[in-house]
């Protein structure tokens, strides 16, 4: 477990998961301040008291308040998935936490982060491993009503219609039209699936259009695309649009996203040299 202080942004880029031996789950808790996530897609708020789950293996992002704290939590892929089978579908809070169970877990995290701080708990392995089982049935509780969802044509649908959208982010007449007819439904079906996330399918394909970017710009440390290369790489036809649309999101504009990388790479190589046990 690691008590993390950042700055107002933490990434995980492109470039630093390629770098990651042994990809793990991270259980994300913020401690002073509420936190903004975004990973596949998918972005949200939690507030102190609640968590979100991160996959170690795919760009993500973390903001808040510059000096706020976060527990990180790094857990072995094949520990949580030999527990919850399908624990991939609750990355990025998709479903709604389960209230009561998720404060007697924060308050589980926090306690034992506090008891052991500066020494190793007796019994580590076996404490890992209830901390584990009791975060599988934390994440397993999650809503119930949209859980039913995960196992139906609806959501194995929905699966299909963000890979298309991730293959094709880079093309310009990627459209709604053009993907209702690639999945061969209709163009208000297709507008119904995304209102489940209180979304819209435009807003959601310029989402994932921007998150790639930052990829690419923080990745690209010495400038060797332009802002105008990279803006067209991801499907957007006018470059000032991008960029408003950009600094709008991410509160920063394109041509400074490069210069967030340092403190990103120090704060993975915190988490990849951590204790596994809690």
């Amino acid at each position: 477990m690691d008590i993390a202080v950042a700055e107002r942004r933490l990434t995980c880029s492109t470039q630093l998961v390629e770098r990651i031996c042994d990809p793990s789950y991270l259980l994300v808790i913020p401690l002073n301040a509420s936190l903004s996530f975004v990973q596949n897609g998918r972005s949200g708020l939690v507030q102190v008291g609640e968590y979100v789950l991160l996959g170690q293996n795919s760009f993500y992002e973390l903001s808040s308040e510059p000096g706020h704290q976060l527990l990180m939590l790094r857990i072995p892929l094949s520990d949580l998935r030999g527990r919850l089978v399908t624990v991939e579908d609750h990355i990025s809070r998709r479903f709604e936490p389960n209230r009561a169970l998720s404060r007697l877990l924060v308050d589980l995290i926090k306690g034992v982060s506090e008891s052991f701080a500066d020494k190793d708990p007796p019994n580590s392995e076996a404490l890992a491993t209830e901390i584990i089982g009791f975060i599988a049935l934390t994440i397993e509780s999650e809503d119930r009503g949209a859980a039913v969802d995960v196992r139906n044509g609806r959501y194995q649908l929905r699966r299909r219609i963000f890979e298309f959208i991730e293959k094709n982010l880079n093309d310009e007449g990627l459209s709604p039209r053009m993907i209702a007819q690639s999945m061969r439904i209709s163009m208000s079906y297709l507008y119904s699936l995304f209102s489940d996330d209180n979304t819209t399918i435009t807003q959601f394909v310029r989402e994932k259009r921007l998150q790639r970017a930052y990829e690419v710009l923080v990745a690209d440390t010495r400038g060797h695309r332009t802002v105008s290369e990279i803006a067209y790489e991801v499907g957007f036809k006018n470059v000032s649009h991008f960029s408003r649309s950009f600094s709008r999101h991410f509160g920063i504009a394109p041509r400074d996203a490069r210069q967030v990388c340092q403190l990103e790479a120090i704060s993975m190589r915190r988490l990849e040299t951590q204790s596994a046990h809690a």
